[in-house]
């Protein structure tokens, strides 16, 4: 019986890769609080008045159905068909080295919005795509059950999630995520907006302090008579 050795090796380099990669806490930990990120994202773009029917639709002996509505968004049937595509977002995202700390994040290169990104330090190709990606299927497949059931409830912010998902219940990450200040568009323009109202009120206070100093000069040598007499003298003098 001949045997492949090529493709022996090809099918060992690959369950290797693949536990080397369950290993990696950075790159397991990124993938998590990807993934975390893109389900509450998604979640936010349903209409909250969006209901469905859940529970059980057999008719007891009373004739009643036991079913209640929740948001759809929150649903298992939503939730569940999400993460069936989920992780097809992971090529929108390269990896991020920090200068000082060396540390490496994942971070979009395309907003959802259609804003242009500034990026620096990152690296992009499609093996950290295919990875990234691997890694995001590879959790929704241990962790299912436990990502339903966590997005099934409100109130929990952003950090909240990836820190109860990828620390307490997937034991991916070793550090709380960090809370990301991210800038959107319309509070730039705000925030520039303040900004020249702000260089605008200084400007007229500089004017109405010029104004009031011009106003009690004129008032000082109008009350002063040393002022009127010399002025006088002075008048005389050049006639």
């Amino acid at each position: 019986m001949l045997v492949n050795f090529g493709l022996v090796l090809t099918v060992f380099a690959a369950k290797f890769a693949f536990c080397s990669g369950k290993r990696d806490p950075v790159h397991y930990c990124g993938a998590c609080h990807v993934l975390v990120d893109e389900i509450d994202y998604a979640i936010k773009q349903i209409d909250p008045r969006k209901t469905i029917q859940v529970g059980s639709f057999r008719v007891d002996p009373k004739g009643d159905q036991k079913t209640w509505e929740v948001p759809y968004a929150r649903s298992e049937t939503y939730l569940t068909e999400l993460l069936e595509s989920v992780c097809e977002y992971m090529n929108q995202y390269a990896q991020s080295t920090d200068p000082k700390t060396q540390k490496k994040t994942y971070v979009r290169t395309s907003s959802r919005k259609g804003e242009t990104l500034s990026l620096s330090n990152i690296s992009m190709n499609q093996e950290i795509s295919k990875a990234l990606r691997f890694a995001c299927e590879s959790i929704i497949e241990d962790f299912e059950d436990d990502i339903v059931k966590l997005f099934s409830k409100e109130g929990p912010t952003l950090q909240e999630l990836q820190n109860s998902l990828c620390m307490d219940t997937a034991e991916l990450c070793s550090e709380p995520a960090q809370v990301k200040e991210q800038v959107e568009p319309d509070e730039m323009e705000i925030k520039e907006e303040a900004a020249e109202t702000g260089e605008e009120e200084a400007t007229d206070t500089q004017e109405e302090d010029s104004t009031d100093t011009h106003k009690e000069e004129a008032a000082d040598i109008q009350n002063d008579p040393e002022i009127h007499k010399n002025g006088a003298t002075e008048t005389h003098e050049d006639l």
